[in-house]
C-alpha cells in the first residue's frame, strides 16, 4: 500500500502539488489523467526523490517512509519509475547496465550470496528476451543509443522483470510505443495486478487505456485531485474533457 498524506511538491518558489491525500492499494491498476501541467509528472518526480522537486508531507510505502529518501533507497523499498524520456548513454553496453542493476538488487535481497557471473547472467537474460521481443544483439549495443521508442520501452519492461519492484509507476510510457510493445505492456500490467503489485499509469491521452483495464482513475487539475473513481471516469473525460 502506498499512502500520500498531505503530500506537496514544489520547484523553487512555485508550488505544484498541494497537500494531496490518497492511498494506492496493492493488486490494483491506477490511471492518473490530466491535462499537461496538471502536476502528474511532478507528483512522480517528487515521490521518487528528484533533487529539483522539494516535497512536504508524508509518503509511506509498505510501512517505509519514502518521502525524502534518495532514488536508490526508494528503489530498494520496491518502487520503480519509468522514464518519460529515456536518455541515451554511449559507452555503456546494455548487458553491462542490466548486470550492474541486477547485481545490486540481488546482493541486497540475498545478503551473503554471490551474484551470478557475467556468463550466467547473460544466459539468464537471453532466456527472457523472447518474451519482450528483444533480439540478443541489443545486449551489446550502447545503452539506448539509436533505440526506437518501442525498443526502449521493451528494455524498461525487462528491467522491471529483473528488479521485481512491487510498486510500478509508468510516466507517459505510451509515448513512442509501437503496437507490439503496447501489446506486451498491456499483458504485463495484467500480470502485475495478478501478482499483487501496484501499477500507476500516468498519461494525458487514452491510447494505452484502450488496451489496459484499470481499477481506479484519478483526474488531476492544478496540482490537486479534481475527482477520482472507476473506469467510468475515462468515458466521462472522453465526452466532456478534463
Amino acid at each position: 500500500m502506498l499512502s500520500l498524506i498531505d503530500f506537496s511538491v514544489s520547484v523553487g518558489e512555485k508550488s505544484i502539488i498541494r497537500e494531496l491525500n490518497y492511498t494506492f492499494e496493492s493488486g490494483n491498476i491506477y490511471a492518473i489523467l490530466g491535462e499537461n501541467g496538471s502536476g502528474k509528472s511532478s507528483l512522480a518526480f517528487g515521490l521518487f526523490g528528484h533533487p529539483k522537486y522539494v516535497t512536504r508531507g508524508n509518503a509511506m510505502y509498505s510501512d517505509c517512509a519514502v518521502q525524502g529518501l534518495s532514488p536508490d533507497m526508494i528503489a530498494k523499498a520496491g518502487m520503480y519509475l519509468s522514464f518519460q524520456n529515456v536518455p541515451e548513454i554511449p559507452g555503456i553496453r546494455l548487458i553491462e547496465y542490466l548486470r550492474t542493476i541486477y547485481t545490486k538488487h540481488f546482493t541486497e535481497k540475498n545478503p551473503g550470496s554471490k551474484a551470478p557471473s557475467g556468463f550466467v547472467f547473460r544466459r539468464m537474460v537471453e532466456k527472457l528476451l523472447p518474451e519482450y521481443g528483444i533480439e540478443p544483439v541489443f545486449l551489446d549495443r550502447d545503452l539506448y543509443v539509436g533505440f526506437s521508442g518501442g525498443e526502449k520501452r521493451r528494455i524498461e519492461m525487462l528491467q522491471i522483470a529483473l528488479l521485481e519492484p512491487t510498486c510500478i509507476v509508468l510516466d507517459e510510457i505510451d509515448a513512442g510505443l509501437d503496437i507490439g510493445a503496447l501489446d506486451i505492456l498491456s499483458k504485463k500490467i495484467d500480470t502485475w495486478r495478478n501478482e499483487g503489485k501496484i501499477c500507476i499509469v500516468i498519461s494525458h491521452n487514452f491510447h494505452l487505456l484502450d488496451t489496459v483495464s484499470v481499477d481506479k482513475v484519478i483526474i488531476m487539475k492544478s496540482g490537486t485531485i479534481d475527482r477520482h473513481g472507476g473506469q467510468e471516469l475515462i468515458q466521462e473525460v472522453r465526452e466532456r474533457g478534463f
